[in-house]
């Protein structure tokens, strides 16, 4: 047994919990202790026993009050009763162990001289002999309890420094992921914000500068000076996000495409020889940006896992819906139905702590706030994905 089993052991017996088992316990040997060890127990023997054994349940809550208690039991003991107080020797004894492995200082000195007292008013035989039986039953208690205390301060300490140590780790990888997303933000910024900016600036040039033209022309102008505006407020809030994840929650225009492009996953997995059903819902066009570029990695990825591990003739089903204010996202295939190769291709799939792939996707869901699991279901291999819409429920 190791030490870690023996300490959880000691806590679980001190543990208040765990007090009508130890009662239990207790009570069954003193009771076997009266029948089998006591030379013919009177009444009273019997009243004293058991008292001494139910005076110790108090130890969990008030340790030194039960050893003094137990030891004047014990004293009585001596005093009235008709045969040997073992049961109240034995009670005695515990009370000073929890005692000491309870509380430090000057309480369990006190506990033990007050039952060092409790032998020697009773003496039976020299001096020596009682001061040594004082000495002994006072101190062995004591001795062990210290022994406990120290053992459980040991581990307690062993779980602080385990947790600190894991706070730490998770600190560093916190900071490792900011400085990415910061070092992205930044290229972000310097390689595709200067240039947008630039073009929606030009743009608005040209449609002052031209007040005469056609209309067609001065509509595709200012469409692309929408556009240009929309995606660098687009752009500003996916650096903020990138920068801190806790502004996830800021809502991004919904691009209108997101259907088509989820069509065109579709179409080209069908091209390679993989059938997909595709059940996605017309609100699903109403997710800002960042959703909706999340969905379209998520059905591409999944599709590329279909198309490596299953390859064609696998069979899929594509769920994207709306519900209760997260977006669902299910993307479910049960493999080449021609190729009996598959269940081990399928075993060996990548979970989602697993591949470079996966691992990206999961990065990207949580940073949206959202569950990301994949994972075999059965004989079928699952992605699934819940994703905050950021907007309020309808009631």
């Amino acid at each position: 047994m190791s030490s870690a089993e023996v300490t959880r052991g000691l806590e679980s017996w001190l543990d208040e919990r765990f007090l009508p088992v130890r009662l239990l316990v207790l009570l069954v040997s003193a009771v076997g202790c009266l029948l089998f060890l006591s030379d013919s127990p009177s009444t009273v023997d019997w009243m004293i026993g058991l008292l001494a054994v139910l005076v110790t349940a108090g130890g969990v809550r008030w340790p030194l009050a039960t050893s003094l208690a137990v030891s004047g039991v014990l004293l009585l003991g001596f005093e009235i009763g008709d045969t040997g107080p073992v049961v109240p020797k034995v009670a005695a004894a515990i009370a000073l162990v929890e005692l000491s492995a309870r509380r430090s200082g000057w309480q369990p000195w006190v506990a033990a001289c007050a039952l060092a007292c409790a032998y020697l008013l009773h003496p039976s035989g020299d001096l020596a002999a009682n001061g040594y039986r004082a000495v002994v039953m006072a101190g062995a208690p004591v001795l062990l309890g210290v022994l406990l205390r120290t053992a459980r301060e040991g581990a307690e300490h062993a779980r602080r420094e385990a947790h600190e140590i894991a706070q730490r780790r998770d600190a560093e990888v916190a900071a490792a992921r900011a400085v990415e997303r910061t070092a992205i933000a930044r290229e972000l910024h310097d390689l595709i914000a200067h240039h947008v900016s630039s073009t929606v600036l030009r743009v608005g040039v040209a449609r002052h500068a031209m007040p005469d033209a056609p209309p067609g022309a001065l509509e595709v102008l200012d469409d692309i000076h929408a556009s240009g505006k929309a995606t660098l407020t687009d752009l500003r809030r996916l650096l903020a996000i990138l920068r801190d994840p806790a502004m996830t929650g800021d809502s991004f225009i919904a691009p209108a495409d997101l259907p088509a492009a989820l069509t065109a996953v579709v179409d080209r997995a069908r091209q390679s020889g993989i059938t997909v059903h595709a059940a996605v819902t017309d609100d699903i066009a109403e997710v800002d940006a960042v959703l909706a570029l999340t969905l379209l990695r998520l059905t591409q990825e999944g599709v590329s896992n279909i198309a490596k591990h299953a390859g064609s003739g696998a069979t899929a089903q594509l769920s994207i819906a709306i519900q209760d204010g997260e977006v669902r996202f299910t993307l479910r295939d049960n493999g080449s139905a021609s190729s009996s190769a598959h269940a081990g291709s399928a075993s060996r799939r990548p979970a989602a702590g697993h591949g470079l792939g996966l691992i990206g996707l999961h990065e990207r869901v949580e940073l949206l706030g959202g569950g990301f699991t994949a994972a075999r279901v059965g004989t079928e291999w699952e992605l699934a994905a819940r994703l905050p819409t950021g907007r309020p429920v309808p009631a």
